[in-house]
């Protein structure tokens, strides 16, 4: 530490005094110690919370500014307002951070509900790992689940990190509103009865969501890449080709006639974006309305249940382990060649014909 070392605090004293055709990097002001000078080409002009008197304690704090410039953390931005953050963040997730409208409208909502109450006026700096495991007990204390936090924490995250490149979430080893394990694969009879409640689950968006529903069903997508699945995504081939939003993963699925018809059913009802498929109003309200059909027709299961329904289904029917795991974006793309997935397409293409005729009868 600093104040350990009087002799370097002199040093360091001496070369911050002004010389003649240099910039000033201490100066008084109304009795009060000031820094301003360039580093790597920015301009850096804080207070150093020392009063005149104070000249060691102004030299101590200035040496701890260096430290950080160093470490490339911006002093300035540390002491930005969480809500003052939030334009560059959205400006950053719908461009580099590739954020789907969809999601845009689930995080605002967690903003408005949930984070901001609790961080709206703190700085950035002000947001520790301490802090966050706090936030972290208090939503558990409240009921939240573990993937609901989780994108909270996510968020927060995302903010944090356009203004501070040291930011890093801390690692949370327990969680106490853990989801159930699915209890076991549904069947179709399953399936088609929950398919039943979610088309009169709306009034307005019913149709649609039941849609959804069967294309989950059919395909393995997740909610959320199904939502915001664009007709520029499926090839000629009838493979979808996008990432999975939730890991950025290959995905690698196929549409089999019956998942084909449910894609051609779907009129351009968006003249200004022709290209998205589904029309509905957020990923968050698709993933309650079938959740909810699950709990009216009194069969255990979720959204995240269709994933392993398809899966089960393509095992059944002979498609190996590893290619189901690739289906489900379970393995890394870029680490799959291209030979390879040329040489799977056909088992891929295969299981999910074969799995869509063998589900046709039951949905």
């Amino acid at each position: 530490m600093l104040q350990s070392h009087s002799s370097e605090i002199s040093s360091l004293s001496s070369s911050l005094e002004p010389t003649k055709g240099e910039p000033m990097k201490m100066r008084l002001k109304n009795g009060k110690w000031y820094t301003a000078f360039r580093h790597k080409g920015e301009f850096v002009g804080l207070t150093l919370y020392a009063y005149k008197d104070e000249k060691r304690k102004a030299i101590i704090n200035l040496g701890k500014l260096l430290e950080k410039l160093e470490r490339g953390e911006n002093p300035t931005d540390l002491k930005r307002k969480f809500k003052d953050a939030l334009p560059t963040y959205f400006e950053w997730a719908s461009s580099e951070g590739e954020k789907t409208e969809s999601t845009l409208k689930d995080n605002k909502g967690r903003l408005k509900s949930k984070i901001l109450p609790v961080f709206e006026d703190l700085s950035i700096g002000d947001i520790t790992p301490a802090l966050l495991k706090q936030y972290k007990v208090d939503r558990e204390e409240q009921g939240a689940p573990r993937s609901t936090i989780t994108k909270e924490l996510r968020v927060i995250k995302d903010v944090c990190e356009r203004f501070n490149s040291t930011f890093k979430m801390p690692k949370y080893t327990k969680w106490v509103n853990c989801p159930k394990r699915e209890a076991g694969v549904l069947d179709h009879a399953d399936v088609r009865k929950v398919s039943g409640l979610v088309l009169k689950s709306s009034e307005e968006f019913g149709e649609t969501y039941q849609k959804i529903f069967t294309l989950m069903s059919f395909t393995g997508l997740s909610v959320s890449d199904a939502v915001n699945l664009k007709r520029s995504q499926i090839g000629s081939d009838d493979f979808i080709k996008k990432q999975r939003a939730k890991t950025g993963e290959d995905i690698l699925t196929f549409l089999c006639p019956e998942a084909k018809e449910v894609i051609s059913s779907v009129k351009v009802t968006d003249l200004k974006n022709p290209d998205q498929i589904f029309q509905v109003p957020s990923n968050k309200a698709v993933t309650t309305a079938i959740n909810r059909a699950f709990t009216k027709a009194g069969v255990e299961g979720s959204c995240k249940s269709l994933r392993h329904y398809m899966a089960s289904n393509l095992l059944d029917v002979g498609v190996p382990e590893k290619v189901v795991g690739l289906v489900l974006g379970h393995a890394p793309g870029s680490r799959v060649t291209q030979t390879y997935l040329h040489a799977i397409k056909g088992t891929v293409k295969e299981g999910f014909q074969a799995v869509g005729k063998k589900m046709a009868r039951g949905i």
